[in-house]
């Protein structure tokens, strides 16, 4: 769906066509949620924040003029609904204690009872350290590699250029890489899994 396309439909569901908002809804729906649950870590809670962005979005769509794209612009309006959420709470209890319920969707169904243990052990860790580094680097993070926006999105949602974006991903995964290291040396006594701990975190 090109610029024209999206604004179109944007168009179409101001003017109250039922068919253009489910069309808005099933197109953006899973990329709301999967924001929401990044920020809620609950499934509860990332459906009832999700809800709460889609009337968020029906209460702006006046404001959409379509000189970006669509996903940029409800991404934008995603993000500051949770960063209200996520800034009433402490980031300790958002990251630190992260349950298996939590992990699950982030880890592909495997028939490997250890590859799936390693990958769960990988995305505990993620979290954790997530909770040590500064809140802009997180967040691009977690744009980026959980959320899988490209980078002109992640620019467009943040109002930040390219180039920012690209050297905030690159600290925050060095970042993240480092306390994740930390965390297994300390735990293992250090170890060469310990690197490929680290790599594999954003897979």
């Amino acid at each position: 769906m090109n610029g024209t396309d999206e604004k179109a439909l944007v168009e179409r569901c101001r003017r109250g066509e039922d068919e253009a908002w489910r069309e808005l809804v099933d197109r953006f729906s899973q990329k709301i949620y999967s924001v929401a649950y990044h920020f809620t870590l609950k499934r509860e809670d990332a459906e009832e924040l999700s809800q709460e962005i889609f009337l968020k979005i029906f209460e702006n769509l006046h404001r959409y003029d379509g000189g970006f794209p669509l996903v940029a612009w409800i991404v934008s309006l995603s993000r500051n609904l949770c960063i209200d959420r996520y800034r009433r709470r402490k980031r300790e209890n958002s990251f630190r204690f992260v349950s298996d319920d939590a992990v699950a969707p982030l880890l592909r169904s495997q028939d490997d009872p250890a590859n799936e243990a390693l990958k769960k052990e990988r995305a505990k860790l993620l979290f954790s350290a997530l909770s040590e580094i500064p809140e802009d680097l997180a967040e691009i993070l977690v744009l980026r590699d959980l959320d899988g926006l490209a980078y002109e999105e992640i620019g467009r949602a943040l109002e930040l250029p390219d180039g920012t974006v690209k050297s905030r991903l690159f600290r925050a995964r060095a970042e993240v890489a480092k306390k994740i290291r930390e965390r297994h040396e300390a735990r293992s006594g250090g170890t060469l899994a310990t690197l490929a701990l680290a790599a594999g975190a954003f897979v």
